[in-house]
């Protein structure tokens, strides 16, 4: 029995006394990314003469504030659901890390695959489609009412996010010892009031076709909430520009604004104000995780490898800076540089 196995039988065996000949099954490691740990597999026991077998997934949180981001996870999946947005559903939280060596979640396991599995099979009609259902959950999501999944929000507006976003990095910059991204703030700082502002929405923070698991009847269902929160949708938007077009094609940014603009029947105004502030937030956590390791940002071992591999997308996303700004960073050429 692995050790995963053993834990999990413990966790169950202690929080479901009732379940008679309770064994885990085919477990097995799924992870994928920077951040996501994962592990699939079968929960078996006897109810009412019965054997019954039920398909998990078990989310493992490593890292700085581990418990927290526990927590907050299963409470946002919950509240989604509750509020009809298409989520896994979420069964089990341990925020003590004694079971599995670090804080979990057990979720709903969905077999279908991802829509980036999806994306590289299908046809351009397929493809189209898909990309049409990646637009519309996107628009939907940021359409929630956010007091039903953060009730205890307090941002209004626009201008607030934007203010409570630039001091946390003014001083997230001077704790984690670099000064010299200063530039980026104060770029960012001296723009925010010209920002039209919107309507706060509920933001994924990380939404992209990795993160959207298709059922097998082809129901959809979003994943990794650990970041979410409460603030503009153009941020949340930016970001998915930021990583399609760095990672994957450049082209695609134009493509995904178009096409939230034509779900959503709005424009979409400062979008170059948002993407400015996803590239300070990517070359923020890269800098970081790169210097003092992957847990300092709450990632899972191995991430920082992961990163020195995707070099492209890194040096994508300052190209991407200097043609927003005109700003160089000499500190982060010479990070780069030592990939």
């Amino acid at each position: 029995m692995s050790g995963i196995s053993k834990g999990l039988a413990d966790f169950y065996n202690r929080h479901y006394p009732d379940r008679i000949n309770l064994a885990i099954r085919d477990d097995r490691e799924i992870t994928s990314g920077w951040e996501t740990e994962l592990y699939a597999f079968s929960v078996e026991f006897e109810e009412g003469g019965r054997l019954i077998r039920e398909e998990r997934v078990a989310r493992l949180y490593p890292g700085k504030y581990a418990a927290e981001k526990a927590a907050k996870e299963f409470g946002v999946m919950s509240k989604l659901s509750e509020a009809g947005y298409p989520v896994p559903e979420v069964y089990d939280l341990d925020t003590e890390g004694a079971y599995l060596g670090k804080p979990f979640i057990v979720m709903e396991r969905i077999k279908g695959g991802t829509v980036e599995d999806a994306l590289r099979v299908s046809g351009e009609a397929g493809r189209e489609r898909l990309i049409g259902v990646l637009l519309k959950l996107f628009v939907d999501l940021h359409n929630l009412d956010s007091k039903k999944v953060f009730p205890d929000n307090e941002i209004r507006t626009t201008a607030g996010y934007v203010e409570g976003v630039i001091d946390r990095y003014r001083r997230g910059i001077a704790d984690q010892g670099i000064p010299w991204m200063k530039p980026l703030i104060d770029w960012l700082d001296a723009r925010r009031a010209t920002i039209t502002s919107a309507d706060v929405s509920v933001l994924h923070r990380d939404f992209h076709p990795l993160n959207v698991m298709l059922r097998e009847d082809e129901s959809p269902a979003v994943i990794d909430w650990g970041a979410s929160s409460v603030g503009d949708y153009r941020d949340d938007l930016a970001w998915t520009i930021l990583l399609s077009s760095t990672f994957g094609d450049p082209a695609s940014s134009d493509m995904i604004l178009e096409g939230y603009r034509e779900v959503s029947r709005h424009e979409v105004e400062d979008i170059e104000f948002f993407e400015v502030m996803a590239i300070l937030r990517r070359l923020t956590d890269l800098t970081v995780s790169l210097r003092s390791g992957a847990e300092e940002m709450g990632m899972r071992p191995g991430a920082v490898e992961m990163m020195r591999a995707a070099k492209g997308h890194i040096q994508g996303v300052y190209d991407l800076l200097i043609a927003r700004t005109g700003i160089r960073l000499p500190e982060f050429e010479d990070l780069l540089e030592s990939l």
